[in-house]
């Protein structure tokens, strides 16, 4: 039990330790909302730890997710490998300033982009406001990325990165580039690029319906849906 305790204040000093060098405000309220978010990130940190993690469990949940209807096993397998390409980004990219696969996206963009307003970034990937003005904040405080004026329009500010954001961004490219390769390599090509169609269309229809119906119930969502079906037979 002492041991179990002393494990959990380890982890709690390392995550402090973590939290000290990629924030700026360094207070308990901004450090318990920097938990809160890790937590959801990563929830394995609030489980056991993968060495007491046994062949039974995942035996077990492996054998849950047969039991599952098709639908929802391919939902929920998605979801799952978006959660270890998640896992990986955080290791290729650990010990740089950006440590997220967000992160890097948006440095990504903004890139691409030259110049980018925050509500077009958050836009681009879908994202809650607090969660992508929590992320340009990061950005923003760790010398990453700066805001200019708007040529076009006085009122408006953009985004630009600045000669450190661009250097941790071709630090960070080289890395995703290989965790990409890593994800795929014991998987051929003619295998993946086969889901790849079909997910894209899934993508570009749900996509479409969040954008232009987020106001809509689940009730007028389903009907929305259902009303599509004969297009994508």
């Amino acid at each position: 039990m002492i041991t179990d305790r002393y494990a959990f204040l380890k982890q709690l000093i390392d995550l402090y330790s973590e939290f000290e060098s990629t924030e700026k405000q360094l207070d308990l309220l901004s450090f318990s909302q920097w938990m809160l978010k890790k937590l959801e990130e990563q929830p394995r940190l609030n489980k056991k730890s993968s060495s007491d993690l046994k062949f039974d469990d995942i035996d077990q949940a492996d054998s849950f997710i047969k039991t599952l209807n098709e639908k929802v096993r391919f939902l929920e397998v998605v979801s799952r490998v978006a959660r270890y390409h998640e896992f990986y980004s955080r290791k290729a990219l650990k010990d740089l300033v950006i440590n997220t696969r967000l992160e890097f996206l948006f440095l990504q963009t903004i890139d691409v982009l030259e110049r980018a307003k925050k509500t077009d970034l958050i836009n681009i990937f879908n994202l809650e406001y607090t969660t992508g003005m929590d992320t340009i904040r990061r950005l923003n405080g760790n010398g990453l990325l700066i805001e200019v004026q708007d040529d076009n329009d006085k009122r408006a500010k953009l985004l630009v990165l600045t000669e450190k954001g661009k250097d941790i961004l071709t630090k960070a490219r080289k890395r995703m580039d290989e965790e990409n390769k890593m994800f795929f390599s014991v998987i051929s090509d003619n295998k993946w690029k086969k889901a790849l169609p079909v997910l894209e269309e899934l993508e570009q229809l749900h996509e479409s319906i969040y954008q232009n119906h987020g106001d809509k119930t689940f009730a007028e969502l389903s009907n929305l849906i259902d009303s599509l079906k004969y297009l994508y037979k």
